[in-house]
This record gives structure tokens, C-alpha cells and sequence, in this order.
């Protein structure tokens, strides 16, 4: 009944993500994010903190605060899954300018590392990604890029469905 309710205050996304970009664009409207995926931790006393998202963190070096791409590594997509999702986090609220957290409907679309399809493995770690980010319902998606100005959640899901 809750995420019915947050549902009604979220837009429908899709989530590009590449080792240079990570790109969030609501269907049939202009809203987007678009950072580079680099996320600054500090080490406090009470533990690491989240310090800066994108080229703001880029940019920040002291000897307690560590810099990192959570989506560059030399055999996975996904290097650090808590600092991606923290980023994909970050781009859904920027977003939704809201009061009340979004539970929105999510395409996720992995645009490198995806010669011979994903595995099971990839796949899941794509949708905990989202779902952990605050998607309610995930679609992952291989292909050609998406236009989400002509073309809606529900056919994008469609046709990955008929594949």
C-alpha cells in the first residue's frame, strides 16, 4: 500500500551506466542526472561517510578520504555494489524533488562489458542495484540505445519481454 503511494509521486527511469557516465532519465519528460560515476568516502570516527558525488569527488583528495568508481574494474561491471548503489541513490533523489522517497518503475541498461550477454550473476546484481536504490519493479535491458521521449516504460518492458 506504501510503495502504491510513493509510486504516485515517481516517474518511470531509465538508468544508463558505463565506466565515464552514469546517466538516469525519467520517460516522457525532460528530468534527467547525468555524473560521473566517482564517489568520495571520508573515514570519521563513526565509520566512512559519503563526502562528495561526481566530479565534485573527483576532485577531493586528503589522506581520509578515499576516491573510487564503483564501475571500473578489469573483469566486472560493477566494482563496489554499496558505492554504486549509494550513487544511483543519489541520482533518483536529485530527481524527485519530493518529500516522500520514490519507489519509481526502472529500466536498467548496462551500455559496456556486455559481449556474449550478461549472467545470472550480472543480472542480479543490476536489479539489487535498482531495487536497492528504491526501484519497485526493474527491467534490465541489452540493446540499442533508448529514446525516452518516443518509447514508455511498458513497451521497453514489453520487448525485452518478447525476447
Amino acid at each position: 500500500m506504501f510503495t502504491f503511494l510513493r509510486s504516485l509521486f515517481s516517474n518511470d527511469l531509465l538508468f544508463e551506466l558505463s565506466e565515464s557516465k552514469v546517466s538516469i532519465k525519467a520517460f516522457s519528460s525532460d528530468i534527467s542526472f547525468e555524473e560521473e560515476p566517482y564517489i568520495a568516502l571520508e573515514n570519521t570516527k563513526k565509520g566512512e561517510i559519503v563526502k562528495a558525488i561526481g566530479k565534485a569527488a573527483e576532485s577531493l583528495s586528503s589522506p581520509n578520504i578515499r576516491v573510487l568508481n564503483p564501475f571500473k574494474h578489469s573483469r566486472s561491471f560493477v566494482a563496489d555494489f554499496m558505492c554504486a548503489e549509494k550513487i544511483l541513490q543519489h541520482g533518483i533523489y536529485t530527481m524527485h524533488n519530493s518529500i516522500i522517497r520514490p519507489a519509481p518503475r526502472v529500466i536498467i541498461h548496462q551500455l559496456e562489458k556486455t559481449d556474449g550477454g550478461l549472467t545470472d550473476i550480472e543480472e542480479r546484481v543490476l536489479r539489487e542495484l535498482a531495487l536497492g536504490a528504491g526501484a519497485r519493479e526493474v527491467v534490465i535491458y541489452l540493446g540499442c540505445k533508448i529514446n525516452t521521449n518516443v518509447e514508455s516504460f511498458d513497451t521497453v518492458k514489453a520487448r525485452v519481454a518478447a525476447t
